[in-house]
């Protein structure tokens, strides 16, 4: 009853109702006022008959006894010869007709003796009858008023009035009770139509007093003497306004049929309304719900085509739910396929999906192994079971070739055992219908999906469409998988030994070094360095020198155990970072192993080769906390093996490099006051035109006694001792006196670059120094640049510093580019305008792959980031070849040029500003 009331009040229940409402009520209405109208003139005729009827009987009534009243009058005056009012008065009082006589005489004068008498007979109403009572007489018989009307209220009906007038339009009787307006306005109608009207009797219509009136005026014929008159007129009337009491009836009638007339309208309305609209409600709810996917189907409906308006929406809204559900189903697949680092382990989650979506009993992923593609393993989801074990299985030859060459998928309805081997494991469970899908990737077979059933399955274009929509997410997804492992591999190994290169070292060093700090273990570091590993090369080329390192990764691989990392920094150099050491002699142990398995001869074209190495050895936490530090550390202890004879293994000693380094402090003091250091300038190549384009100054230590010294040498000897500053304001005042004198000789290169420390970095007035000096020689802020290396970073001072240098117009330079840990975050903060490919990449890329890959990515992103490219340590055509076609902007190496003093690069730099404008093969000749 709620639900019906609940329609009704709707807009359209309430359309529907009133629709009905109306249809019910206007029929009514039109036949209450048919009833009336025709009631109305139907009782007004027969009220015209019974008046004109009634005023015709009073009329004739009132003219014979006023014919009466005239006979009595002149027989009583014509038996007495000039009689007196009182003999006339006596002689018709037995009839009781007359009230008085007056008698009205002329006296010769011609004045009447009668006058009083005459006016009271004249009063306004009364009836008198005259009558000649002698010469100059005439008697006047006044009519008794209840004599003359005594009959009128039995000829009248009860809700009738009569009015009489005479002759002159005096109102002689009017039985009603009007205002002196209505009986003025009687007097006037009816005198008017009296005098217009031959007939007997004539209808009349007035109104009145704000009421309407209507009546029948009958004209009378009476004695000429009385009232001195012979018409007078008679008026019976009534109200015209109500109705009778019998159309009353029938309204109440016609009203009560009205009544239960509405209630069946609104009772049928609404039966109507809720057949109709109840559905239509269950829709529109229904509707709002499948919008937030809360799908229900409707009750169905008994109202023609409102059923089938529902059957539809149930049919539509069941595919559109399982639509959706499928799509949110493929979403979660995409989330699982996307976010997983490792395929397998989120199949399991997948594939209860794809059951959930098919409807099936059971679903299998078959992937197919990388190195054995007939050999595969079979992970199942079935109903009613958890985790189900995974299957090895065997693909039959046959089978393979047409699911490899097939995209479409395949219905299996009899499954043959050696045939279908794939489908075994969903057969345990029941399925003996299959739909296949064949996954394909990077041109192979990846993968095979297996949908069964129990039953052959229903021709739903669903179950195939979402099923090849997860083949193709799985095609990606293996696809992406293994894009991912290689770009992985690619960034984070050794193309060549397959072994972690600097990055991936770098990372797993930190991870040691974390975990050390936080359990207390301790952990070794080895850095290997293959002695007389460039013999190799020489003699039997790159190619058995490529066969040697692979050998001896794989025998570093076999001397260490489990967990440790063995890792290729570049070219012959190789490090090994060991877990969890008890103490140093077990760290010794495994250093001795590599000794020994690396001393053994390697067999390279039919001739045994034999290589050494020299191992620094350092300990973590005990000898450094940071990367940096640890690398520094085994990098001494490793040149230390090599001064003491090569092929061994030595620890780092703290004391004994504090030695060296102080003797190397006091020599540095030495050398600053005797002005032992010079600059070697390297020339740089642009790529494009092969001109020369720029010179990098190198710092030289002359000592007496060891001869030239290289930076590597002196360099962190001076940055411990807190030298580097005045070495570097040197170096800096040198550079820049000596790039004055070129400009002078109008030979000036385009910039000249200066290698700058950290700690220089963070002296306060190393900025303006550098705009002292440049405004001391007259030189442009942009012809200088200033390398730095990714240590600076890590200091804010210093990042402060270069931002004041790039505010002066200085060009900053980023060296070694690609051997720290987050070059591409400084890039972005910092406002580098050069990059330089750290040589470790250059020399490897016609041997390493993946070094050729990162310096091409190298490039490519410097050039997105608006950056300049400079290629360090180019030695061979090879990378030169390399370089040009990757579009490096400027190189700099052996190949084009050695570093040369300022005499030969004066003559270079006059040579290139002469006639001749050499190239990069007549400067390497002549370099």
């Amino acid at each position: 009853m709620a639900s019906f009331w609940a329609v009704v009040r709707s807009r359209m229940g309430t359309r529907v109702v009133l629709a009905a409402l109306l249809a019910t009520i206007l029929p009514l209405v039109l036949a209450g006022a048919l009833l009336v109208r025709n009631a109305a003139q139907s009782s007004q005729a027969v009220s015209d008959a019974q008046l004109g009827a009634s005023a015709e009987s009073f009329a004739h009534g009132l003219e014979a006894r006023l014919a009466a009243a005239n006979a009595l009058a002149l027989a009583v005056v014509a038996e007495r010869s000039s009689p007196t009012a009182t003999e006339l008065q006596a002689a018709v009082a037995p009839a009781r007709i007359f009230d008085r006589v007056v008698i009205d005489s002329l006296s010769p004068d011609g004045s009447s003796n009668g006058v009083g008498a005459l006016a009271a007979a004249r009063e306004p109403g009364r009836v008198f009858i005259t009558a000649p009572a002698g010469p100059n007489a005439t008697a006047y018989f006044l009519v008794s008023a209840n004599w003359l009307w005594r009959e009128q209220s039995e000829s009248t009906g009860a809700d009738a009035s009569t009015a009489v007038f005479d002759g002159a339009g005096n109102l002689l009787r009017d039985t009603g009770r009007h205002t002196p307006e209505l009986a003025s306005m009687l007097v006037a109608q009816t005198f008017a139509m009296a005098q217009s009207s031959t007939a007997s009797a004539h209808p009349v219509a007035w109104h009145a007093d704000g009421n309407a009136w209507s009546g029948v005026v009958v004209a009378l014929s009476v004695p000429q003497n009385a009232n001195r008159s012979s018409r007078w007129q008679v008026i019976q009337y009534r109200h015209a306004g109500g109705l009778p009491s019998g159309v009353w009836d029938q309204l109440t009638g016609l009203g009560a049929i009205g009544v239960l007339s509405l209630l069946l309208a609104l009772w049928l309305g609404g039966r109507v309304a809720a057949r109709h609209l109840l559905p239509l409600l269950e829709l529109h709810n229904a509707l709002r719900r499948l919008g937030v996917h809360a799908f229900s189907p409707l009750r169905a409906a008994d109202a023609d085509e409102v059923s089938d308006v529902v059957t539809a929406f149930n049919e539509t809204g069941a595919r559109l739910d399982a639509r959706l559900r499928a799509q949110e189903t493929l979403s979660e697949i995409d989330q699982l396929l996307l976010g997983a680092t490792d395929l397998e382990p989120a199949l399991d989650a997948i594939l209860s999906r794809v059951h959930e979506v098919t409807r099936c009993a059971s679903v299998g992923i078959a992937l197919l192994d990388r190195d054995s593609p007939h050999l595969g393993r079979v992970i199942v989801a079935a109903n009613g079971h958890a985790a189900l074990p995974v299957s090895r299985v065997e693909f039959d030859a046959d089978m393979y070739e047409h699911l490899l060459g097939s995209n479409e998928a395949l219905t299996i309805a009899r499954c043959e055992d050696l045939r279908h081997s794939f489908l075994a494991p969903l057969r345990e469970h029941g399925a003996e219908f299959f739909w296949v899908w064949p996954v394909h990737a990077n041109g192979r077979l990846t993968a095979v999906l297996a949908v069964g059933f129990t039953e052959p399955p229903s021709p739903d274009p669903t179950i195939a469409e979402n099923g090849a929509k997860f083949a193709a997410r799985l095609a990606f997804a293996v696809s992406k998988t293994a894009r991912d492992e290689h770009l992985y591999r690619q960034a984070h190994f050794d193309a060549l030994t397959a072994l972690p290169n600097r990055l991936l070292f770098r990372d797993r060093l930190a991870q040691e070094l974390a975990n050390a700090n936080e359990t207390r273990a301790r952990g070794a570091l080895l850095y290997i360095d293959l002695d007389h590993f460039k013999k190799v090369n020489d003699t039997v080329g790159h190619a058995a020198g490529d066969q040697l390192l692979t050998i001896v990764a794989q025998r570093l691989r076999a001397s260490v155990k489990e967990g440790d990392t063995v890792a290729r920094l570049g070219g012959d150099e190789f490090t090994v970072i060991l877990r969890n050491v008890a103490d140093p002699e077990g760290a010794a142990l495994v250093a001795e192993r590599i000794v020994e398995a690396l001393n053994m001869p390697v067999n390279i074209a039919g001739r045994d080769h034999f290589v050494a190495a020299s191992i620094g050895m350092t300990l973590f936490p005990d000898d450094g906390k940071t990367i940096e530090e640890l690398l520094h550390n085994a990098d001494s202890a490793m040149y230390r093996a090599k001064e003491i004879g090569r092929g061994r293994a030595v620890f780092f000693d703290r004391k004994l490099m504090m030695s060296r380094l102080n003797t190397t402090q006091s020599g540095l003091y030495r050398a600053l006051r005797r002005r032992e250091f010079s600059l070697l300038y390297q020339p740089q190549f642009n790529m494009a035109d092969g001109k020369l384009c720029g010179l990098e100054a190198l710092l030289r230590w002359n000592t007496p006694r060891d001869g030239t010294r290289q930076p590597n040498e002196f360099i962190p000897a001076a940055e411990a001792s807190g030298l580097i500053v005045d070495i570097g304001g040197w170096v800096l005042e040198a550079a820049c006196a000596q790039l004055a004198l070129w400009r002078e000789q109008n030979i000036a290169p385009g910039r000249l670059a200066i290698n700058v420390s950290a700690q220089q970095l963070k002296f306060v007035e190393f900025p303006r120094n550098v705009r002292r000096t440049l405004d001391k020689y007259g030189i442009p802020p942009e012809m200088l640049e200033i390398e730095i290396t990714e240590s600076v970073f890590a200091d804010e001072a210093a990042g402060q510093a270069m931002a004041q240098l790039a505010a002066t117009g200085v060009r900053l330079a980023l060296d070694d580019f690609g051997t720290g840990y987050s070059s591409l975050n400084y890039l972005r903060r910092y406002p580098i305008q050069v990059v330089k490919i750290d040589r470790s990449f250059i020399e490897d890329i016609s041997i390493n792959p993946a070094s050729g890959t990162l310096a091409a990515t190298i490039i490519t992103m410097a050039h997105a980031l608006g950056k300049v490219v400079v290629a360090e340590g180019v030695e061979t055509e090879e990378q030169m070849t390399f370089l040009r076609e990757r579009r490096c902007d400027f190189a700099q190496g052996f190949y084009l040029a050695h570093p040369q003093p300022v005499t030969s690069i004066t003559e270079m730099l006059q040579s290139q500003h002469g006639r001749r404008e050499p190239g990069i093969e007549a400067i390497r000749q002549t370099g």
